[in-house]
């Protein structure tokens, strides 16, 4: 999924014109819950049905509060740039560009594999 959120900040999908950020910015923020899963999976917290703040609660547990802060924040992040305001101006590139960074660098840390 990370793989497809660069695809598509890239600009290689047909998407309609200024769609690009947002799309990256969902398929990044799959990417980081997935990961996320994974790693409680991993680590025997059977957390299915859970939300996602709650599943970021057990990860500050389970991996950690740096990377459960980072996690959260990035999810955070994500979820904000993924929704339309009428009063917020569309994530920029830059902005994407940094977030999918953060969540590669989120999946090493949490051990998930590709995807």
């Amino acid at each position: 999924m990370l793989a497809a959120a660069r695809t598509a900040l890239d600009g290689e999908l047909s998407l309609p014109p200024g769609r690009a950020t947002r799309a990256a910015a969902l398929l990044a923020r799959s990417a980081l819950e997935a990961s996320v899963a994974g790693h409680l999976a991993r680590r025997g917290f059977a957390v299915p049905g859970a939300s996602m703040r709650v599943q970021l609660v057990c990860l500050r547990v389970c991996a950690g509060p740096v990377d459960g802060a980072d996690a959260a924040w990035a999810w955070a992040t994500l979820s904000g740039a993924c929704h339309h305001h009428a009063y917020e101006l569309t994530p920029t590139a830059t902005e994407v560009a940094h977030l999918l960074d953060v969540v590669a660098d989120l999946r090493v840390r949490l051990g998930a594999t590709a995807g």
